[in-house]
């Protein structure tokens, strides 16, 4: 390693074993190779470098893998901790270790070149210190002494750093992070589109492609997935591409478009699990009728996330909450679903059943820790199914039980949130609800559900879209008139219109087991034998609820 940043075996650099992340690289490369190049000129400038640096973010955004490039680089020294190899059974022998990593770390120091102390999971170390838990107040004690010991003058002219990884900022004991300990703290976010296709390159240039294979387009469809996601795509994709050939043509392994395909359909962003619903890919052709109801959707759902930078550059403000209100069965939750499939937006739902729990404040935790996921998979929707169930009216239903005060506590966790994302790019909030009237009003204030929505039932056309759409992988009779079914289905919903064509195929079945088409006399039977969700009067009722801006 040169003034000039040159390293040894060959000019290796980071940037061969890992992609994206370029700032946090720097950061580690001012912190380990700067002040053992420049060592001279900081000593005239009386310059003190930083002694130690705090990673944190999502798991498998690569906080290892990008320390160990760095030390790589540089032919450094490096010294791992984890939580494994600290916690002893015996008082004494945790800090015993500690003592004898640094003690292994200074003697490295002590040849001229760098030496890095690696604390993995530090949050799992040392903790936020209680009295009941002395074994760890003892752990924490010991690394304060150890860090602030490198600041002695028989060790300062020695060049040894500390760097430390966490998932959980926030859990880890104040007194590390104040000045002269943990002197920086950088987040390593998860790649943006741009950084997803390093990544994707970087993981697949041993891999031979198709030419139809455009890892730009599979960036853009990973929206979420961390590093560590991406590697295992790449070598799932492999997987399915071995698959693919036949015992004879093994060696001529070539990953195509598909291959990319059904990877991802196994691999997922990990940082969503336990709390994403898959969805399904449903498109705005999937959903019949509503033109005009999709276009409002799509222009404050999708544009935002597909055209921000001319949002930014017009200086217009996102749509941050869109509520869709009206009668059960009439697409509400798929337009949600076909709004996020369209944007290539990650999708978190949430219900009434998953948030109210027995155990007091497991819900808003929940939620924080919903938007929380959210904000760092960006773009993405958080979409709240019956918000009533979520969001009711304070003080609505008396003070018969419990459930009121956890409405109230989840609602103002909501605001809270909902608030927060003023400061947040990329997020969007959708709820569906048939009682608009029983949502606080407070949600419901510009800066909240800026747009509000009214589903109706489908008209005639509608039906026969939605007809046409459950009925195009089944084959139809001559006789079948889809147009006079939908003029005979009035006050149907979209569900009750798929369960009528279910019902069609079930009576052609029983009428003959070796039936290969759906007659009219079947879509007739059908017909007689449902009654549709909704009368004149509740279509009437809740077009009356509507709210209008």
């Amino acid at each position: 390693m040169d003034r000039n940043g040159s390293v040894k075996e060959g000019g290796w650099r980071a940037e061969h074993a890992i992609a994206g992340n370029s700032r946090v690289m720097e950061a580690l490369r001012e912190l380990i190779i700067y002040p053992f190049l420049y060592a001279n000129e900081s000593r005239k400038l009386g310059l003190k470098w930083p002694r130690g640096l705090l990673l944190y973010g999502p798991p498998g955004t690569g906080k290892t893998s990008l320390v160990q490039a760095v030390v790589r680089e540089c032919d450094a020294h490096l010294t791992m901790i984890n939580p494994y190899s600290v916690h002893k059974s015996h008082a004494g022998e945790s800090e015993k270790f500690l003592r004898e990593a640094f003690s292994q770390a200074y003697s490295y120091a002590s040849s001229g070149k760098p030496s890095v102390i690696f604390i993995d999971e530090i949050d799992a170390i040392c903790p936020r210190r209680s009295s009941r838990r002395e074994q760890e107040s003892r752990i924490v004690g010991q690394l304060l002494t150890l860090m602030d010991g490198s600041k002695s003058s028989s060790r300062s002219h020695l060049h040894i750093v500390v760097v430390a990884s966490t998932n959980r900022v926030d859990g880890i004991d104040p007194a590390l992070r104040r000045p002269g300990r943990f002197d920086s703290e950088i987040e390593v976010t998860v790649p943006t589109i741009e950084e997803r296709l390093q990544i994707l390159e970087l993981y697949s240039k041993n891999l031979q492609l198709d030419e139809n294979v455009d890892l730009q387009s599979i960036a853009a469809s990973c929206n979420g997935y961390v590093g560590a996601d991406l590697e295992a795509l790449c070598r799932e994709a492999a997987r399915f591409a071995y698959r693919r050939l036949d015992s004879r043509d093994k060696d001529a392994l070539i990953l195509k478009m598909e291959d990319w395909e059904n990877a991802r359909a196994e691999v997922g962003p990990s940082m969503t699990r336990g709390i994403t619903k898959e969805v399904s890919k449903v498109s705005w052709d999937d959903i019949g009728g509503l033109k005009d109801l999709k276009k409002k959707l799509q222009q404050a759902v999708e544009w935002p996330i597909k055209h921000a930078d001319s949002f930014a550059r017009l200086g217009i403000s996102p749509v941050r909450g869109v509520l869709l209100h009206g009668p059960p069965g009439c697409s509400k939750t798929t337009l949600a679903k076909a709004a996020a499939n369209a944007a290539q937006a990650s999708f978190f739902s949430l219900s009434g059943a998953e948030l109210y729990s027995k155990y007091v404040g497991e819900g808003e935790a929940l939620l924080r820790r919903t938007f929380q996921k959210a904000r760092l998979a960006a773009p993405s929707i958080v979409f709240f199914d019956e918000a009533d169930a979520i969001a009711p009216k304070r003080g609505h239903g008396g003070s018969s039980g419990g459930n009121v005060s956890v409405g109230e506590r989840l609602l103002s966790t909501l605001l809270t949130e909902m608030d927060g994302l003023e400061l947040a790019t990329g997020i969007i909030v959708l709820a569906a609800t048939n009682r608009p009237h029983v949502l606080d009003a407070a949600l419901m204030r510009p800066g909240r559900f800026d747009l509000v929505l009214y589903v109706p039932p489908p008209d005639a056309e509608g039906r026969h879209e939605i007809l046409g759409i459950h009925t195009r992988h089944m084959k139809l009779g001559e006789d079948v008139d889809l147009r006079k079914v939908a003029e005979s289905t009035d006050h149907f919903t979209g569900a009750d219109l798929e369960g009528l064509c279910r019902e069609a195929g079930m009576v052609a079945l029983r009428e003959d087991m070796s039936a290969d088409s759906v007659c009219n006399r079947h879509f007739q039977t059908a017909r007689d034998s449902l009654r549709p969700s909704l009368t004149k009067s509740m279509i009437e009722e809740y077009a009356s609820a509507r709210i209008r801006r």
